[in-house]
């Protein structure tokens, strides 16, 4: 009896959300969806086209009152929160007005604390509103790059509810789209095709309309995936969210997404979601269908698996099945073959005319070979292109592989093999005689951290084919790390522990060119973990950079390195080293905060700042402390960036107003003030303590749009027949300003 109370319960609670109202004139037209990416956040609800109009109708979707209204630069601007009946609240935001009656409360709540900025809380049924009534009109204002209505419902806890499921349904028969596999290597011992580092897959579509990999998948040891997917509607350009994903393998579900709901308490653990290295490294956008070991869970992520694959020898049936909010499935199908990768040796080189051919055999196993592929790299160890042999024969197990030498003058080969079983080979490589060797070259270290763990790698180039030695110096100890080839002139060591780097000191490299040459580099990182805190020091002591006790999701290493090249400022000069902080490929939590030292020189200057490199935006601003007495100047920001010290003493501009200076208009051709701002380096924080707009010497309540960089006021009333003057004030984040008078007539 209680499971049928129950069950009805449920059908009468999604009978009452599907009863919700449109929220807008507008139509069903969607810019994004909800769960969508963001930079540090999950979307958290619809943005529905207005076909870039501003002012299309607005509607409470369900009776219930005004809990409250907000007025701002940033965020959602204008925005309303109405609570329902059935406790959930509906959010519409980037609002260009309210209703007559909500407009009026607004100006004197505004008026009242002389502020444009507001942030006031209502009574409960202080102000009622019926289901269809008009409580606004869609806009493009706070942090909004185009005119559209954000809209989010939310439950008793504020959490927001995917509108998709919630009665806020869209046509859409369009089922979502499948494009790449990405395999990571998870433990020391992992390999991907033979490969330690992660390998991405394309899928292909199939007739039936679902995805498949071209090829038997062949991995080793521990392994997680990720995937790269969309949603699309007919009709329509736009990308969406997907609503779940489900990894089976083997028949068992080992993993799955929801996007059910977030909380904005927990939304930057949308770079736990996303595969934060492959985004950062823009390789694409890709859900994690694995969560690695002690690392805390967003909401979308499932509670008790962790998609970690540790599969049996053998072949595996991959599944993937993708969802959308419509009900729509798609699904991606591949074989996984766990099996070791096999060794190859090069058994005889021969030469007819132009025709050279290469005897590939296996090193143990006597599984014939079945494929090879051939890559060129140039003497300095530049991929060049993928080789096409002119003749490829089965020879003892083995293959003969020929190719036109004129092809590969002065070039080195790479060969990747693939056995009968489905098992790829490890990189096998191969240089022509009399390899050029540049003496006064130096071998290129690259550190990185992985999921597995920390990989180096060393970049021969132009020191010839020989094989570096690699050796970690401590103290009192030389420790030698093996390496293996992964291209001609490139060579990586297996994936270590954190810990293991503890208390080093530099990492050596050994080459043999006929004379034994070591290089030294100083490498002085330091172990963070989450809940304690650690400081790490440049070589040259000038940059710091501290981690919190809220800083990480997991243990990292993290180090400074000094950037050699980079991009310039829009004006002024590097007044310190351009630092790199690392791992810059790992999301952080909480903010890191980082210090550089300058110069006596430096110390004369003023309005001088630390700024970080985004890719997007330049070279941002970074709100900076400066202690004269220490020299130093300390700031801090939530991801790991390239950090420096800049001076920015241009003023920022006004570029247009309207009116214009020495303009004359009809009165009833002027509704609104309007001046168009902006900064080329530290930017404009939008506030209203770094902006005025003051008409006739009153000062006015103003809008500013910070993506637009524009400033707004919408007159009350005509403005009177003659002369008036308009004086716009703005400063920028160093400090500087910059004033604008404008006299305009009214005829």
């Amino acid at each position: 009896m209680n499971r049928i109370i129950i069950c009805i319960t449920s059908f009468l609670a999604v009978v009452t959300a599907q009863d919700y109202l449109w929220p807008t004139d507008a139509g069903k037209s969607l810019k994004s969806n909800f769960g969508e990416f963001r930079d540090r956040h999950f979307h958290m609800g619809l943005d529905i086209k207005t076909q870039g109009k501003i002012g299309a109708s607005v509607f409470a979707v369900e009776e219930g009152y005004i809990s409250r209204m907000v007025t701002n630069f940033k965020g959602y601007g204008r925005a309303l929160y109405v609570i329902h009946p059935d406790g959930n609240t509906s959010v519409y935001a980037h609002l260009s007005g309210f209703n007559p009656k909500l407009e009026g409360l607004l100006k004197y709540h505004q008026n009242e604390n002389e502020s444009y900025i507001l942030n006031h809380y209502f009574q409960p049924n202080e102000i009622n509103v019926k289901k269809g009534e008009l409580i606004g009109y869609t806009g493009n204002t706070g942090h909004s790059f185009g005119p559209h209505l954000h809209f989010e419902i939310r439950n008793s806890l504020e959490q927001p509810l995917n509108p998709h499921d919630n009665g806020f349904v869209i046509d859409d028969r369009t089922a979502p789209v499948i494009e790449e596999l990405a395999v990571i290597p998870l433990k020391e011992e992992s390999r991907v095709n033979g490969s330690m580092l992660p390998v991405q897959i394309p899928f292909f579509r199939n007739r039936d309309g679902n995805y498949k990999l071209a090829d038997t998948l062949n991995i080793f040891g521990p392994i997680g995936l990720a995937i790269q997917t969309q949603d699309k509607r007919q009709g329509f350009t736009e990308i969406y969210q997907i609503k779940t994903i489900e990894l089976i393998v083997g028949g068992i579900k080992e993993y799955s997404l929801k996007y059910n709901f977030l909380d904005y308490s927990t939304s930057d653990r949308v770079q736990l979601v996303r595969n934060h290295n492959l985004h950062r490294l823009n390789l694409g956008s890709f859900h994690n269908l694995y969560h690695l070991d002690k690392e805390i869970r967003a909401d979308v992520q499932p509670k008790n698996s962790d998609g970690y694959l540790q599969l049996s020898p053998g072949y595996h049936p991959l599944l993937i099945k993708v969802t959308d909010a419509n009900g729509n499935s798609t699904t991606g199908k591949g074989i996984i073959f766990n099996h070791p990768p096999i060794d190859l040796i090069l058994q005889d080189v021969s030469q007819r005319g132009v025709d050279i051919t290469f005897n590939i055999q296996s090193k143990f196993i006597n599984i014939p070979l079945k494929h090879v592929t051939c890559y060129s790299f140039s003497a300095s160890g530049f991929a060049d292109k993928l080789i096409k042999p002119k003749l490829v024969v089965k020879h003892d197990g083995g293959l003969l592989v020929t190719i036109d030498s004129r092809m590969i003058r002065n070039r080195s080969l790479q060969f990747i093999v693939k056995n009968q079983m489905g098992a790829y080979s490890t990189p096998l490589n191969w240089h022509p005689k009399n390899v050029f060797i540049d003496y006064n070259a130096k071998p290129d270290i690259d550190i990185n951290q992985t999921a597995a763990g920390i990989m180096i790698q060393v970049e021969t180039g132009n020191l010839g084919a020989t094989e570096p030695k690699l050796h970690l110096q401590f103290d009192n100890e030389l420790k030698s790390v093996p390496l293996s080839q992964i291209q001609p002139f490139v060579f990586l060591s297996s994936p270590m522990n954190i810990e293991s780097f503890a208390e080093i000191i530099s990492i050596n490299t050994t080459v043999n060119v006929g004379t034994e040459y070591i290089y030294k580099y100083n490498f002085s990182p330091s172990v963070a973990v989450p809940g304690e805190s650690a400081v790490v020091l440049s070589e040259d002591k000038m940059c710091s950079l501290q981690s919190l006790k809220s800083t990480l999701y997991s243990p990292t290493l993290l180090w400074i390195e000094a950037v050699e090249n980079s991009t310039l400022p829009p004006h002024g000069i590097f007044l310190s080293n351009v630092y790199q902080l690392q791992p810059f490929n790992i999301p952080l939590q909480d903010t890191v905060k980082i210090g550089i030292r300058y110069n006596d020189r430096v110390a004369e200057m003023d309005k001088i700042s630390l700024y970080y490199y985004d890719q997007d935006d330049g070279w941002t601003y970074i709100s900076s402390k400066n202690s004269k007495k220490r020299k130093v100047l300390t700031g801090g920001f939530r991801s790991l960036e390239a950090v420096c010290i800049l001076q920015d003493d241009v003023p920022p501009r006004i570029q247009s107003t309207f009116p214009a200076d020495g303009g004359q208009y009809y009165s009833e051709d002027v509704s609104q003030l309007r001046a168009e701002v902006d900064d080329l380096l530290s930017g404009i924080e939008p506030a209203e303590s770094e902006m005025k707009m003051i008409l006739d010497g009153k000062q006015l309540l103003y809008a500013f749009q910070p993506v637009s960089q524009t400033m707004s006021y919408h007159l009350l009333d005509p403005l009177d027949i003659g002369n008036h003057t308009l004086q716009i004030l703005v400063k920028d984040r160093a400090g500087n300003e910059t004033k604008k008078h404008i006299n305009f007539i009214i005829k």
